[in-house]
């Protein structure tokens, strides 16, 4: 997962509370420290941050998240011209839309590769249940594709749940946690056959159900809004390697 120096910043940059931003004595240590000593100040840092954090962060245990993979359509393509100040500049204003509409649903930045921002909803950083956290991905994703659709930063997203674990790195930085488990291959793979301007999920996940219940109300007349301003597509997966889902659905958004 992302260093917790880099989510310290993007807290502070886009106005985000947290537990992270507030743990300041462990990004006040000089990085020129003993490594030794680097490596103790990290728990007691956690355990500052509540027993959540610790328990996930420096125990490693279990977490039922949700997932937003969100890159810009065809930047390679879209962009080649652009140079190296060009980028940077394009990124910039990129993430200024982008990662307040992550923070507006209390997701939390995973990490930052050029134009894709890796996002999960989930524990330590949220509490809810499963079902909760799901919604919160779906209104974000949806969001952000309203923000972004026809301009210069249309996106596609991909979204997934499942259960992780933060993996501790205990060489080098001592802040640098990686987040694994297969939602992340899956995720990566769904990313990679992702519609543009939707967004976009496997069939048979939580999320799959989350769906469903939306569109059964629908049906019944009770939240006609949401079939008018969204349409599902079913998609027959290509051969994945690492995925066993057979399809997946892509939401667009009807403007």
């Amino acid at each position: 997962m992302a260093n917790l120096d880099l989510i310290k910043r993007l807290n502070e940059q886009y106005g985000k509370t947290s537990p992270i931003r507030s743990a300041t004595k462990l990004f006040s240590i000089n990085e020129a420290i003993d490594p030794n000593k680097l490596e103790k100040a990290l728990p007691n840092s956690l355990a500052s941050m509540g027993p959540l954090y610790a328990g996930y962060f420096d125990f490693g245990l279990p977490a039922n998240v949700s997932l937003l993979f969100i890159d810009v359509c065809s930047f390679s393509t879209r962009f080649i011209d652009l140079d190296g100040e060009s980028i940077a500049t394009f990124f910039d204003n990129y993430y200024d839309v982008v990662i307040p509409i992550i923070y507006k649903y209390g997701g939390e930045i995973d990490k930052i590769i050029g134009d894709g921002i890796i996002c999960i909803f989930g524990p330590p950083f949220l509490s809810d249940d499963t079902k909760a956290n799901i919604k919160k991905a779906n209104d974000c994703a949806k969001e952000i594709i309203e923000a972004t659709e026809g301009k210069a930063y249309s996106s596609k997203v991909a979204f997934h749940s499942g259960t992780i674990n933060y993996f501790k790195n205990k060489t080098g930085l001592y802040k640098e946690f990686t987040m694994i488990g297969k939602p992340l291959t899956e995720i990566f793979r769904l990313e990679s056959v992702s519609l543009d301007e939707r967004v976009n999920y496997y069939d048979e996940t939580p999320i799959r159900d989350f769906y469903k219940e939306r569109i059964a109300c629908c049906q019944s007349g009770n939240s006609s809004t949401i079939k008018a301003e969204w349409t599902h597509w079913e998609h027959t997966l290509p051969n994945l390697k690492g995925v066993d889902f057979k399809r997946y659905y892509s939401i667009i958004h009807n403007k």
